[in-house]
């Protein structure tokens, strides 16, 4: 107080600006200090996050290489497997190619057979012919009742060659009956005996129930011919799955493994809608393969048929019409047809049957000794 009290006017008067001075200065170091605390804080923040961005970069970049060769690895066996699937393909094509082609030169070798038996059973018919010709010749003169008799006796022998070396029923039939129609036309009461004979025979041919070899052969070969041209069942066309692709960023790097996965499952697996059971998929290799295992059945059967064995016969048409009802079209009408065919077919019976033994023959040989006797 009495420092105060001493002080001068002047000092008076410059005492409170000299405070308001140094509150001023405070007022501005104040603001100052806290400017340089948050600065410190941003730069301390600063930092947490860049080394966070190095450990997640640090963890991520493992994984990212270790993503990058398990797509490799994916790509590769999607590679080997589609060669593998290639490799497949084309064995069993040339597999079903030779089986094919063995089967066409069976059936060749077949053919050339048949034809070889008939050129023979030809020579031996001209053989009879000559016979014949020699007969005529040697009976010169004789009336005609024994030129119709000497025809008569060829007709059944040539009835029971038919029969008995060919097993062809219905020729042997046209032949008796053409025989019975000479006899009636020569009107004889002293072959009766004869007539009946020929008439028993004709009634033990018309009891025999079996098929025509000839027809079923051609039929066959004609249903093969048309199984290369039936239209198949609806086809389904398989559903492509589209994927976004990502953004080249390492934010993105889930969307990036996503895409790159679904990619994989995409060329691994194919994936469809899901449809009846009627309808189905298949490529174009599959379907030429479907077409060439119907036609194959049709062939074993043709082959069966051809060689006397009724029990093959009978599986490969079950099998060809198992294959025509679960691949081709039922509603068209060459499908249609091609199953009648094959339900006639099946109900044919091709065991072997016992052959009955033909009298006429025999019959007219004894009346024509007796007759010669007689004229002796």
């Amino acid at each position: 107080m009495s420092e105060q009290a001493e002080l001068t006017p002047a000092e008076e008067t410059v005492a409170p600006l000299e405070q308001l001075k140094q509150q001023i200065a405070e007022q501005e170091q104040r603001p100052a200090g806290g400017g340089g605390a948050v600065a410190v804080l941003a730069l301390l923040c600063s930092l947490l996050l860049a080394a966070a961005l190095a450990a997640v970069a640090y963890w991520l970049w493992p994984q990212w290489q270790q993503l990058q060769s398990q797509q490799q690895q994916l790509q590769q066996a999607q590679q080997e497997i589609n060669r593998q699937s290639a490799e497949l393909l084309t064995s069993s094509q040339s597999q079903l190619q030779q089986s094919l082609s063995s089967q066409q030169q069976s059936l060749s070798a077949l053919e050339q057979q048949l034809t070889a038996q008939q050129q023979r059973q030809q020579q031996q018919l001209q053989q009879q012919m000559q016979a014949v010709r020699e007969l005529v010749q040697q009976s010169d003169g004789a009336p005609p009742r024994h030129w119709a008799l000497a025809e008569i006796q060829f007709l059944l022998r040539r009835a029971d060659y038919n029969l008995w070396l060919n097993r062809d029923f219905n020729s042997a039939r046209v032949l008796l009956q053409r025989a019975q129609q000479q006899l009636t036309e020569l009107d004889d009461a002293s072959l009766m005996q004869v007539r009946q004979a020929i008439a028993a025979d004709l009634a033990a041919l018309a009891s025999l129930q079996a098929p025509d070899l000839s027809t079923m052969h051609i039929e066959l070969a004609q249903m093969r011919k048309t199984s290369m041209g039936l239209p198949l069942k609806q086809q389904e066309p398989t559903l492509t799955v589209s994927v976004a692709a990502p953004q080249g960023e390492l934010k993105n790097w889930r969307s990036t493994l996503k895409y790159y996965w679904d990619s994989s499952l995409q060329q691994l697996f194919s994936a469809r809608a899901a449809v009846p059971e009627d309808y189905f998929s298949l490529t174009a290799e599959q379907q030429l393969m479907v077409r060439i295992a119907l036609n194959q059945q049709l062939l074993l059967a043709q082959l069966a048929a051809l060689s006397g064995e009724p029990a093959v016969y009978r599986s490969a048409l079950q099998q060809a019409s198992d294959q025509l009802q679960r691949h081709f079209q039922a509603t068209a009408p060459a499908v249609q047809q091609l199953s009648d065919k094959l339900l006639a077919l099946a109900a044919l019976d091709l065991s072997e049957q016992p052959l009955p033994a033909l009298q006429s023959g025999p019959q007219l040989q004894s009346y024509l000794h007796s007759m010669v006797e007689t004229e002796l």
